[in-house]
């Protein structure tokens, strides 16, 4: 269980938030509402407090301690009340003369030993209880990368809007003002016109489109966060400078730790370290078993010799030819069962090394592409610089469209810069490393 000390103290912390949910019925919980503004880490905390994917991890988890505790109770002691109301005939009578022949009493059993049967037995259990809290490390970490990808997505979405926003303004703007220098002046043809209104009717479709994305994303965000319908008005993002100047590991200096710290790897090596004892249980079938038994007994009729009041038994049952067959079956089907989860982990294996390998790519292309971004922006600010003093000068100037791009290029500085934190994000929790993103704002 040391190997798995990480799961064992996330699912600590997160049942303190689970609880309250499985306890209290959906009226007697009381809900604050979200955050306004919203916060990336307040969004983090709150999609980690309820929603019911967790809560079915969670119940997983529970669950296999629930049976790791069957199997513990095997080996506890059983006490019972024995009833047998009857009635006997004395097999010296020379007729048959049946009296009564009831009795009562107290049976306390203890098994001692089933020379490691059981002992392989829990061995599944725990090893069932590690990898089932592995999976809930593996399905908390992938939560809160939804939660991450869908909080940006909201705040892009806004981009978005603004950006389609300020180009419709600008079409708008020369078609209406085209559309009357025909009228008045006959300076434009219907021609011209016509296409200046055909992309004014583009943006605006575009601009409805941008505005009905963003309620999407917020409804969105609302579901992972286990508040469906509850839409924030207003998200705060968060500070990614950290992101910026943080190194890019190599492949072959990570890999090994990736392959250690994973989740999901140390999902797949506790079950295959529950096959391998179910192979021990399934060989084991057929053990001998030695119990005691202490049994006080009251008689109707205590004449008979052999009535005992008080008895103390050790009994050992071993199994000779009954169930051989049904063994050797067993046995085959769990170790069938240890070479399937071996692949199992060898193909899970093989998915992280590639995994990895594409994260530091990606993270080296968007590197490059944050640099370009800024470039971009950059060079509009200049631009949109240049155009705002040549309108006040009364020159010719495009500032509209200046400013259009302007925030065409926000919005993609935003987007390479949010993609960046995810693939650190992704990167982290595959090392079993805490997130930036999940310290604060």
């Amino acid at each position: 269980m040391k190997a798995f000390g990480r799961q064992s103290v996330v699912c600590a912390v997160v049942s303190l938030f689970l609880c309250p949910a499985l306890v209290l019925s959906e009226d007697e919980r009381i809900i604050p509402p979200l955050p306004e503004p919203l916060t990336l880490s307040d969004a983090l905390l709150i999609g980690t407090q309820s929603h019911p994917e967790l809560v079915v991890a969670q119940n997983q988890v529970a669950a296999a301690e629930i049976s790791s505790g069957k199997v513990d109770a095997s080996y506890g002691v059983n006490a019972f009340v024995e009833l047998q109301p009857r009635l006997s005939s004395r097999a010296a009578a020379d007729s048959v003369d049946f009296q009564d022949d009831s009795r009562y009493g107290l049976v306390i059993r203890k098994r001692l030993t089933d020379f490691g049967r059981t002992e392989s037995r829990k061995e599944v259990a725990q090893s069932d209880i590690a990898a089932s809290q592995a999976r809930f490390v593996t399905r908390l970490d992938r939560h809160r990368l939804e939660i991450m990808r869908s909080f940006f997505a909201v705040i892009l979405a806004d981009h978005a809007y603004r950006a389609r926003n300020e180009r419709l303004a600008i079409d708008y703007f020369r078609y209406s003002r085209m559309a009357e220098r025909r009228d008045r002046f006959e300076q434009y043809s219907d021609l011209e016109v016509a296409k200046q209104e055909a992309a004014y009717r583009k943006a605006y479709v575009a601009r409805h489109r941008a505005d009905l994305e963003r309620r999407q994303r917020r409804h969105a965000l609302a579901l992972k966060l286990g508040r469906p319908g509850e839409l924030s008005s207003e998200l705060v993002a968060p500070d990614l400078s950290d992101f910026r100047d943080r190194e890019i590991p190599e492949y072959s200096n990570i890999i090994d730790e990736a392959i250690a710290s994973s989740s999901i790897l140390k999902a797949h090596r506790a079950s295959v370290a529950s096959a391998q004892a179910k192979v021990s249980v399934a060989e084991k079938l057929n053990s001998p078993v030695l119990s005691a038994d202490f049994e006080a007994r009251e008689y109707h009729d205590s004449s008979f010799s052999s009535r005992d009041r008080y008895r103390l038994n050790l009994k050992f049952i071993m199994p000779l030819f009954d169930g051989a067959q049904v063994r050797d079956t067993e046995v085959a089907l769990a170790e069938n069962a240890l070479a399937q989860k071996q692949a199992e982990l060898l193909m899970a294996e093989y998915g992280i090394r590639e995994d990895v390998l594409t994260l530091i790519s990606d993270l080296l292309v968007n590197r490059a592409a944050i640099v370009a971004a800024e470039a971009d922006e950059t060079y509009r600010s200049y631009y949109q610089d240049r155009s705002r003093a040549m309108y006040e000068m009364e020159m010719r100037s495009d500032l509209g469209d200046a400013q259009a791009a302007a925030a065409e290029a926000m919005l993609e500085a935003a987007r390479v810069d949010f993609e960046q934190a995810l693939l650190w994000a992704e990167l982290d929790a595959l090392l079993a490393r805490p997130s930036a993103l999940m310290e604060g704002d």
